[in-house]
């Protein structure tokens, strides 16, 4: 019998909410580790560049863009390896798919992943903040839809899978490395999936 993860509560408080200014220098918000390792992991599977479209801001770093929405959201931790594992799926759905956008990739799994995990979630206007402005609503919106659209709505993450996933991601992309290893589909496939 397999276990799907559902976080319940209000555990991460009011994420969306100004936050205190605790780590107001720490452009990763404390969450650079993390951001890193699904940044690498977004570059290698997809080659997408470090920005969104023409910028070249530091800010907008695919790797900062990914910490302020952590920081901003206050999800669980298994909320990002959930969106990774959606975005490997998609993956290998559409292996010769390359992103002209990370952070794009990133937030539509990201929401998708919060929505099948997190029993309260954001509102569309309240994700647009977390982006940081870089999508419209409408964008947003659409961006979702196409992220549940190609995976056939397949946006549940089992336990099991979603526990040896977020380990072999963190050990494969903790640091830099010229290659990184490609996973079976049978890693990220739920037990009952079929497509």
């Amino acid at each position: 019998m397999s276990s799907q993860v559902r976080i319940s509560g209000k555990s991460r408080a009011a994420g969306v909410r100004n936050s205190q200014a605790s780590q107001h220098n720490d452009p990763f918000h404390g969450r650079e580790a993390l951001s890193k390792i699904a940044a690498r992991f977004i570059k290698d599977r997809f080659a997408c560049p470090d920005y969104h479209g023409s910028s070249t801001n530091p800010r907008g770093k695919l790797p900062l863009f990914i910490a302020y929405a952590l920081h901003r959201t206050k999800l669980p931790e298994p909320v990002l390896f959930a969106a990774l594992v959606l975005l490997e799926r998609l993956k290998i759905r559409f292996p010769s798919t390359q992103g002209g956008s990370g952070h794009r990739m990133f937030i539509s799994a990201y929401i998708a992943s919060s929505k099948a995990l997190c029993d309260d979630t954001y509102s569309a206007k309240s994700w647009a903040v977390v982006a940081q402005g870089l999508f419209s609503l409408e964008e947003m919106n659409q961006m979702e839809r196409e992220m549940y659209r190609y995976l056939r709505w397949d946006i549940n993450v089992d336990a099991n899978i979603l526990s040896e996933f977020e380990k072999a991601v963190k050990a494969d992309f903790g640091q830099d490395r010229s290659s990184y290893p490609i996973y079976p589909a049978s890693f990220v496939r739920n037990p009952a999936a079929t497509n």
